[in-house]
């Protein structure tokens, strides 16, 4: 980098200070449905928190986004109504807060692609990834000698890697189409017992090119399931004992969370409300109710709360947080 270009503020605000990324696609949907600039802001603003996040959520209180839009409070109600009529933004109350039970608690807001963008979504061009490979010819194309065979155990590149879904099926289908019946049947077979390889006829229709590409796809297609089929899925229970107790813990969302405390504030007192929300957090990512599905689980835990027959779970720690290091309320037992 030469002395003038790291002089240069231009520079020195890409190499120092803090950007936001906003994909194309969604960027152009957004100018191209009319959606007014301070909904811009606030939609970029979260999106923005719920990337750092991790789970697309975020709990912005309404004057700290007017703040930060530079916006008054009324331009920011007006632009969640207009984004949440376009599925742009999902909200959702919480209820009380629990610090203060006569305040409301901040709303959570879930950044969200619009149904519209969904569908044409494959249309838009795609970011190659690095050390991708060039795109799979056409099958008149002049082809290159074949590449030296690779060692056993070697790593195959994927001959699609950057590629859409449409483009890979596109250049399968490409493939297949040259081959013979027996080729075919070959190509079928080792797909199903997840082969590295498979024969070819003497007079194949398959240049040097195309049936490395074929052979490439089935080392990295068998090496794929087989890593995939060796670790358990995310998000299914794996019994660990014979008591029914699962390994692997399965966390609510944020929305859940937030839904949760507010049913459970509208069939109890608010006294007890933030306790009974603790209980049933533990016990549907570690307890009893973990073996249902998050959904499911919650609605048996509501049922149980609303008929009085919710009881505090038995190997409950006592001062169990879903946030290690939150302070937690002092223990007392649910209804009996």
């Amino acid at each position: 980098m030469s002395a003038e270009s790291a002089r240069d503020p231009r520079s020195r605000l890409i190499r120092e200070k803090y950007f936001s990324l906003r994909p194309r696609p969604l960027e152009r949907w957004l100018w191209s449905q009319g959606v007014p600039p301070a909904a811009e802001r606030v939609f970029w603003l979260h999106w923005q928190a719920g990337q750092q996040r991790g789970d697309w959520c975020s709990q912005i209180p309404l004057k700290r986004v007017a703040q930060e839009c530079q916006l008054d409070v009324s331009t920011v109600t007006r632009a969640y109504q207009a984004l949440q009529r376009m599925g742009c933004l999902r909200r959702t109350d919480p209820g009380r807060d629990p610090a203060n039970p006569f305040q409301q608690a901040t709303a959570i807001t879930e950044v969200r692609v619009p149904r519209q963008l969904l569908v044409e979504l494959d249309r838009h061009p795609s970011r190659r990834a690095r050390g991708a490979g060039p795109d799979i010819p056409a099958p008149n194309a002049a082809s290159p000698p074949p590449e030296p065979p690779r060692e056993q155990g070697s790593e195959a590149p994927d001959p699609f890697e950057g590629m859409t879904v449409r483009e890979r099926m596109r250049a399968l289908a490409r493939l297949t189409a040259l081959m013979s019946a027996g080729e075919s049947q070959a190509y079928r077979q080792a797909l199903s017992l997840h082969q590295e390889s498979m024969t070819f006829d003497t007079p194949s229709r398959l240049g040097p090119q195309e049936r490395g590409a074929v052979l490439q796809f089935l080392v990295t297609a068998g090496r794929k399931t087989a890593a995939a089929s060796s670790q358990p899925q995310a998000g299914v229970a794996v019994p660990a004992d014979n008591c029914g107790r699962v390994s692997e813990r399965r966390p609510l969302t944020l929305f859940e969370v937030a839904r949760l405390k507010r049913d459970i504030q509208q069939a109890t007192s608010a006294t007890e409300a933030a306790e009974l929300a603790r209980q049933v957090l533990w016990s549907v990512e570690e307890g009893s109710l973990r073996r249902f599905s998050p959904l499911h689980a919650l609605h048996i835990a509501l049922k149980k709360i609303r008929d009085g027959a919710w009881t505090r779970p038995n190997r409950m720690p006592p001062n169990w947080s879903r946030h290690p290091g939150a302070p937690t309320r002092p223990e007392y037992c649910g209804r009996a």
